[in-house]
Protein backbone atom coordinates (compact mmCIF):
# COMPACT_ATOMS: atom_id res chain seq x y z
CA UNK A 1 0.00 0.00 0.00
CA UNK A 2 2.82 2.42 0.88
CA UNK A 3 4.49 1.78 -2.47
CA UNK A 4 1.27 2.62 -4.31
CA UNK A 5 0.89 5.83 -2.29
CA UNK A 6 4.43 6.98 -3.07
CA UNK A 7 4.04 6.03 -6.72
CA UNK A 8 0.89 8.17 -6.99
CA UNK A 9 2.58 11.02 -5.15
CA UNK A 10 5.53 10.99 -7.55
CA UNK A 11 3.24 10.82 -10.58
CA UNK A 12 0.88 13.58 -9.38
CA UNK A 13 3.42 15.95 -7.81
CA UNK A 14 4.38 17.76 -11.04
CA UNK A 15 0.75 18.58 -11.75
CA UNK A 16 0.25 19.86 -8.23
CA UNK A 17 3.19 22.26 -8.39
CA UNK A 18 3.25 23.10 -12.07
CA UNK A 19 3.93 26.69 -13.00
CA UNK A 20 0.91 26.67 -15.26
CA UNK A 21 -1.48 26.17 -12.37
CA UNK A 22 0.41 28.65 -10.21
CA UNK A 23 0.41 31.27 -12.97
CA UNK A 24 -3.32 30.94 -13.65
CA UNK A 25 -4.11 31.32 -9.98
CA UNK A 26 -1.79 34.32 -9.67
CA UNK A 27 -3.28 35.97 -12.77
CA UNK A 28 -6.83 35.60 -11.48
CA UNK A 29 -5.89 36.85 -8.01
CA UNK A 30 -4.07 39.93 -9.33
CA UNK A 31 -6.85 40.64 -11.84
CA UNK A 32 -9.30 41.16 -8.97
CA UNK A 33 -7.28 44.18 -7.83
CA UNK A 34 -7.42 45.77 -11.28
CA UNK A 35 -11.23 45.85 -11.40
CA UNK A 36 -13.22 49.08 -11.26
CA UNK A 37 -14.44 50.23 -7.83
CA UNK A 38 -18.00 49.09 -8.57
CA UNK A 39 -16.85 45.48 -8.95
CA UNK A 40 -13.84 45.07 -6.70
CA UNK A 41 -15.85 44.61 -3.50
CA UNK A 42 -17.78 41.65 -4.90
CA UNK A 43 -14.68 39.99 -6.31
CA UNK A 44 -12.53 40.60 -3.22
CA UNK A 45 -15.22 38.86 -1.18
CA UNK A 46 -14.84 35.84 -3.49
CA UNK A 47 -11.11 36.09 -4.24
CA UNK A 48 -10.36 32.62 -2.86
CA UNK A 49 -12.87 31.04 -5.24
CA UNK A 50 -11.63 33.03 -8.25
CA UNK A 51 -8.05 32.06 -7.40
CA UNK A 52 -8.64 28.38 -6.68
CA UNK A 53 -10.95 27.77 -9.64
CA UNK A 54 -8.59 29.41 -12.13
CA UNK A 55 -7.31 25.95 -13.04
CA UNK A 56 -10.69 24.35 -13.75
CA UNK A 57 -10.45 24.74 -17.55
CA UNK A 58 -7.15 22.83 -17.54
CA UNK A 59 -8.69 20.11 -15.40
CA UNK A 60 -11.65 19.84 -17.80
CA UNK A 61 -9.25 19.13 -20.68
CA UNK A 62 -8.86 15.59 -19.38
CA UNK A 63 -12.58 14.81 -19.36
CA UNK A 64 -13.95 16.92 -22.22
CA UNK A 65 -12.45 16.60 -25.71
CA UNK A 66 -14.03 19.91 -26.75
CA UNK A 67 -12.05 21.79 -24.09
CA UNK A 68 -8.52 21.65 -25.55
CA UNK A 69 -9.04 24.01 -28.54
CA UNK A 70 -10.40 26.66 -26.17
CA UNK A 71 -6.89 27.23 -24.76
CA UNK A 72 -4.93 28.22 -27.87
CA UNK A 73 -4.91 29.49 -31.43
CA UNK A 74 -2.23 28.64 -33.98
CA UNK A 75 -2.07 32.13 -35.49
CA UNK A 76 0.81 31.28 -37.82
CA UNK A 77 -1.46 28.84 -39.68
CA UNK A 78 -3.51 31.82 -40.87
CA UNK A 79 -0.50 33.71 -42.28
CA UNK A 80 1.15 37.03 -41.54
CA UNK A 81 -0.80 39.55 -39.49
CA UNK A 82 -3.60 37.08 -38.82
CA UNK A 83 -4.73 38.99 -35.74
CA UNK A 84 -5.68 41.88 -38.01
CA UNK A 85 -7.88 39.98 -40.43
CA UNK A 86 -9.25 36.95 -38.61
CA UNK A 87 -13.00 37.39 -38.21
CA UNK A 88 -14.05 38.86 -34.89
CA UNK A 89 -17.25 36.86 -34.65
CA UNK A 90 -17.46 33.07 -34.43
CA UNK A 91 -20.08 32.63 -37.14
CA UNK A 92 -18.02 34.73 -39.57
CA UNK A 93 -14.95 32.63 -38.76
CA UNK A 94 -16.91 29.41 -39.33
CA UNK A 95 -18.10 30.68 -42.71
CA UNK A 96 -14.56 31.67 -43.70
CA UNK A 97 -12.59 28.63 -42.44
CA UNK A 98 -15.07 25.94 -41.42
CA UNK A 99 -15.61 24.74 -37.87
CA UNK A 100 -13.36 21.69 -38.22
CA UNK A 101 -10.37 23.85 -39.22
CA UNK A 102 -11.02 26.32 -36.43
CA UNK A 103 -11.23 23.53 -33.86
CA UNK A 104 -8.03 21.98 -35.21
CA UNK A 105 -6.06 25.25 -34.87
CA UNK A 106 -7.66 26.58 -31.68
CA UNK A 107 -10.54 28.86 -30.83
CA UNK A 108 -9.36 30.80 -27.76
CA UNK A 109 -10.28 34.31 -29.00
CA UNK A 110 -13.80 33.28 -29.92
CA UNK A 111 -14.21 31.28 -26.73
CA UNK A 112 -13.14 34.30 -24.68
CA UNK A 113 -15.87 36.26 -26.45
CA UNK A 114 -18.43 33.55 -25.70
CA UNK A 115 -17.47 33.36 -22.02
CA UNK A 116 -17.68 37.16 -21.76
CA UNK A 117 -21.18 37.00 -23.24
CA UNK A 118 -22.23 34.27 -20.77
CA UNK A 119 -20.71 36.28 -17.92
CA UNK A 120 -22.68 39.36 -18.96
CA UNK A 121 -25.86 37.27 -18.95
CA UNK A 122 -24.99 35.91 -15.50
CA UNK A 123 -24.65 39.48 -14.21
CA UNK A 124 -27.97 40.46 -15.77
CA UNK A 125 -29.59 37.41 -14.13
CA UNK A 126 -27.77 38.10 -10.84
CA UNK A 127 -26.60 34.47 -10.84
CA UNK A 128 -23.71 34.63 -8.37
CA UNK A 129 -22.62 31.01 -8.91
CA UNK A 130 -22.40 31.51 -12.68
CA UNK A 131 -20.66 34.88 -12.26
CA UNK A 132 -17.94 33.32 -10.14
CA UNK A 133 -17.50 30.21 -12.29
CA UNK A 134 -17.39 32.17 -15.54
CA UNK A 135 -15.11 34.84 -14.09
CA UNK A 136 -12.59 32.22 -13.01
CA UNK A 137 -12.80 30.58 -16.45
CA UNK A 138 -12.46 33.89 -18.29
CA UNK A 139 -9.29 34.71 -16.39
CA UNK A 140 -7.87 31.33 -17.38
CA UNK A 141 -8.59 31.70 -21.09
CA UNK A 142 -7.28 35.27 -21.23
CA UNK A 143 -4.13 34.06 -19.49
CA UNK A 144 -3.73 31.24 -22.01
CA UNK A 145 -4.22 33.63 -24.93
CA UNK A 146 -1.18 35.56 -23.69
CA UNK A 147 1.18 32.57 -23.54
CA UNK A 148 3.37 32.72 -26.68
CA UNK A 149 3.39 28.94 -27.06
CA UNK A 150 -0.42 28.99 -27.12
CA UNK A 151 -0.38 31.09 -30.30
CA UNK A 152 1.75 28.99 -32.62
CA UNK A 153 1.49 25.67 -34.40
CA UNK A 154 4.98 24.85 -33.10
CA UNK A 155 3.67 24.99 -29.52
CA UNK A 156 5.84 22.11 -28.34
CA UNK A 157 8.93 22.64 -30.48
CA UNK A 158 7.96 19.64 -32.60
CA UNK A 159 8.63 21.50 -35.87
CA UNK A 160 12.05 22.86 -34.88
CA UNK A 161 13.72 19.98 -33.04
CA UNK A 162 12.87 21.42 -29.61
CA UNK A 163 10.28 18.81 -28.70
CA UNK A 164 9.04 19.16 -25.15
CA UNK A 165 9.52 22.90 -24.75
CA UNK A 166 5.86 23.43 -23.84
CA UNK A 167 6.16 21.23 -20.77
CA UNK A 168 9.22 23.20 -19.70
CA UNK A 169 7.28 26.45 -20.01
CA UNK A 170 4.26 25.15 -18.13
CA UNK A 171 5.92 23.31 -15.28
CA UNK A 172 9.17 25.06 -14.33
Amino acid sequence: MKKAYYFLLVICAPALISWGFFAHQKINRIAVFSLPPEMIGFYKKHISYITEKAVNPDMRRYVNDAEAPRHYIDLDVYGDSAVYYLPRYWQDAVEMYGEDSLQAYGVVPWHISAVKHWLTQAFLNQDVDAILRLSADLGHYVGDANVPLHTTENYNGQLTGQYGIHGFWESR
